[in-house]
């Protein structure tokens, strides 16, 4: 299947941030329930172990993503961690309580981040979760150029894929669990109930995005391409794919310096 770069309704810079964070709400919750990216700890404490890092700072943080979950099972597995959340688009009251949540072990910044030229004072190994797909494969490239250049640690990881298995899944399964899930999703807000169901815009929205995320997922061939030109002596390299649940493949790329103390 190949890829298309369709039009995702959160990524429209028109699409008021209610309706945004009313999604990005949701994901955080269902990565959170379902713990998708589990299977990614033990890359994750192997690059830590290999570079001596222990900061994450997590791009295109959205609602969170799976980062509370992800910065708790590391610390009980004996690798304390901090995390800096950022986005675009920072959902601010999400991620305050998502601090709130890790006893302040989780931070954020305020202010707009692109993943595309990030501030060499985040320091910390970047990561992005669900969130490489959304960008053409020019500006998805210098995510990674931008990594190479600052000597950061940077990891990608995507459940979503191209695949007849998720398209099915997603045509089949996003409304029903959109509106099964909702009353549990927190904060609580009436605003979430009436777009969910009085004016269905958060089903719509999800399964819109969620199909469209699958087409837009690059492959482990194509983040090979994307690093082609990048030399192996100054940087490291794994591109793979990880089973998660549900009969779901986590596709990763992990890049840090071949020999570095950071």
């Amino acid at each position: 299947m190949g890829r298309r770069h369709l039009f995702e309704l959160e990524d429209q810079h028109w699409l008021p941030n209610q309706l945004r964070s009313l999604v990005t709400d949701l994901l955080q919750y269902q990565l959170t329930t379902f713990e998708l990216y589990k299977p990614i700890i033990p890359h994750l404490k192997k690059v830590m172990q290999t570079t001596d890092c222990h900061q994450i700072v997590d791009l295109c943080s959205g609602g969170g993503g799976p980062l509370l979950q992800i910065q708790e099972t590391l610390v009980k597995e004996g690798y304390p961690v901090s995390v800096t959340l950022t986005d675009k688009y920072p959902n601010l009251e999400a991620f305050r309580r998502i601090r709130q949540l890790s006893g302040n072990q989780i931070d954020f910044k305020a202010e707009p981040v692109e993943a595309t030229n990030v501030s060499s004072e985040l320091k910390g190994i970047r990561t992005l979760f669900t969130s490489f797909h959304h960008f053409q494969p020019e500006a998805a490239k210098k995510i990674i150029i931008d990594a190479v250049e600052k000597n950061a640690v940077i990891g990608i990881f995507e459940f979503t894929e191209r695949r007849f298995y998720n398209v099915i899944g997603t045509i089949l399964l996003t409304f029903l669990l959109v509106l099964f899930q909702t009353p549990f999703v927190r904060p609580f807000k009436w605003s979430r109930l009436f777009w969910t169901y009085v004016i269905p815009f958060s089903p719509f929205i999800c399964f819109w995005d969620g199909m469209v995320s699958n087409f837009r997922t690059y492959s482990t061939v194509e983040l090979q391409d994307m690093i082609s030109d990048m030399k192996s002596e100054t940087y490291t390299w794994e591109i793979n794919q990880l089973k998660s649940k549900f009969g779901l493949h986590i596709t990763y790329l992990i890049g840090h310096p071949a020999k570095s103390g950071q």
